[in-house]
């Protein structure tokens, strides 16, 4: 991913329109991150964080898990905004350099490759000020099954019409 302009007024992929519990993206969840995600292009997301105390590991450092969270969720909603359902199935992360707390990070994600059931996407998380990579990852996500998407649509019922996860979920149940 080479030198990319980000446009602030980019629609919301993941809009807080659903209610969820979600650690990475969820609005539910107090202690979450609630990464909102725009649009890049047609398979690429982009969201910003600036990690705060309750996201510290070692002192003045943000916890590889949260690094490693910001990735999954980029990976996701990647994939969804290219209007599928993916889950993660594997992910190898290389972290490149510390981030410090307070220190605004952005991170972007993409689909890589399409291929029956597996969707390869790949992530990155930049300092937002020097544009230094902090860490990477590429991930393998399944798609998930019409049982299970149908499952997901059922649950969160009507709040998810018109959402870019909602058109996904209905895709891969078959309903759209």
């Amino acid at each position: 991913m080479g030198v990319i302009e980000f446009d602030p007024s980019a629609p919301i992929v993941n809009d807080g329109a659903v209610d969820h519990w979600c650690f990475g993206c969820g609005n539910l969840n107090e202690s979450g991150l609630k990464l909102r995600f725009r649009a890049h292009a047609a398979h690429s997301v982009w969201a910003e964080l600036t990690p705060s105390r309750a996201h510290e590991g070692y002192l003045g450092m943000t916890h590889g898990g949260i690094l490693a969270t910001m990735l999954d969720e980029a990976m996701s909603w990647a994939i969804t905004h290219a209007g599928d359902i993916g889950v993660t199935t594997r992910m190898s992360l290389t972290f490149r350099q510390p981030a410090r707390v307070g220190e605004p990070l952005r991170v972007v994600g993409e689909v890589a490759r399409t291929r029956s059931r597996a969707i390869d996407a790949r992530a990155v998380i930049r300092q937002i000020a020097s544009g230094e990579l902090v860490a990477e990852a590429d991930a393998r996500f399944m798609r998930v099954s019409r049982e299970q998407a149908a499952e997901w649509r059922s649950a969160y019922g009507e709040q998810i019409e018109g959402s870019a996860f909602g058109d996904a979920v209905g895709r891969n149940a078959g309903q759209r």
